[in-house]
């Protein structure tokens, strides 16, 4: 007999009925793009799901954040994805403070105004693996300007604030960014920024996820949210990673828990492969749990540590999606089945960075 996995040291997570209902109702319209995943935003809001912990994550706020994705992700991955990106723009501007995140987190908390990380080229130039595609410079004038490109990122609404590392005036020739790299934000509806067309993506096209060119965007000295370039990518990577893993592991618990139901008849000969993948999404549920609750103390978690949680959330959501399908039977071949969406969307989560190959890369370094 299959053992079901409970959320053993997870905080229990009760949605309102207008949050759950919309939820429910709009996982596939989100997933193929006929809905807008930001549209959950400001019921996330009034649920008080937007920020919890930021930016310190002290206690087991981080946690219960971690839980309010995870519990999402097992109805709308996408969804998850969305609120995870969201909730980081947030973390990364309450965490910096001044005179232009001040005046754009109202509308961040309230979830009318979409938040986008961008930060993925950031994370992988401290890593010593990856260039920053931005750079600011000063026009004659003396003005800030702001050009490049971001590759990808997503909530790439035109009324959303944008957060992205970027070289700045003295980066010189260091080609990580952590001397002279900044961090900086900036509305997409600035002049000078163009956001790509909507892409025919295999799952989450609700998600607003493409790519954004930047030519001569004015920047304000406020915009620039931090010089501490390395400083402020290494005290927030933990938190980026622990909710990262969080959307993986709701998505992982649902084809679990459909998987033990199709365990049966000829598929029972998958028991013991759901057993052993559904022991190992339990561990890495109490890998995080003890891991964000170190977040924002005296003795945070190791890099290490995090990257190797982080690494198994995303492997155990992709066999269980698989065992999913496997024990499914035709039905789960139709596209508009939760199977095959949850099917599609695992199929991302070994290129979303950090990338499977960069964690494993990682690891392999600090190892």
């Amino acid at each position: 007999m299959i053992m079901k996995v409970p959320d053993i040291g997870w905080p229990s997570t009760d949605f309102p009925a207008q949050l759950n209902h919309w939820v429910n109702n709009n996982a596939h319209a989100v997933d193929i793009g006929k809905v807008e995943a930001r549209e959950a935003l400001p019921l996330l809001a009034d649920a008080g799901f937007l920020s919890l912990g930021a930016p310190l994550n002290a206690g087991d706020a981080l946690l219960n954040q971690a839980a309010v994705i995870q519990v999402l992700a097992r109805h709308s991955f996408s969804t998850a994805f969305a609120l995870w990106g969201h909730r980081m723009c947030i973390e990364f501007l309450e965490l910096a403070g001044g005179r232009f995140a001040h005046a754009v987190l109202p509308g961040l908390h309230a979830g009318t105004t979409p938040g986008v990380s961008a930060m993925a080229p950031g994370y992988k130039a401290l890593s010593g693996i990856g260039d920053l595609e931005l750079e600011l410079a000063r026009d004659e004038e003396g003005c800030l300007r702001l050009s490049g490109r971001i590759p990808w990122a997503s909530n790439l609404y035109s009324d959303a604030i944008a957060v992205a590392p970027a070289y700045g005036l003295e980066a010189g020739s260091d080609p990580s960014g952590a001397q002279g790299g900044v961090i900086v934000a900036f509305p997409l509806k600035s002049a000078g920024v163009s956001i790509g067309p909507a892409l025919d993506l295999l799952a989450m096209r609700g998600t607003a996820s493409t790519h954004v060119t930047l030519e001569n965007v004015k920047i304000d000295e406020a915009q620039i949210l931090t010089e501490d370039f390395g400083g402020f990518l290494q005290q927030t990577r933990p938190t980026l990673s622990i909710l990262q893993a969080s959307f993986c592991l709701g998505l992982a618990t649902a084809s679990y828990q459909q998987a033990i139901q199709n365990a049966s008849g000829i598929n029972a000969v998958f028991a013991e492969e759901i057993q052993e993948q559904g022991q190992r999404l339990f561990e890495t549920k109490c890998q995080l749990a003890e891991l964000a609750i170190k977040v924002g103390t005296s003795t945070p978690p190791t890099p290490l540590d995090v990257l190797s949680m982080r690494l198994n959330a995303g492997q155990v959501a992709v066999r269980l999606a698989s065992l999913e399908l496997k024990t499914s039977g035709g039905k789960g071949f139709v596209t508009t089945s939760d199977t095959n969406r949850r099917y599609r969307e695992s199929a991302f989560i070994a290129l979303q960075s950090p990338s499977e190959a960069q964690l494993r890369w990682e690891i392999s370094q600090a190892s």
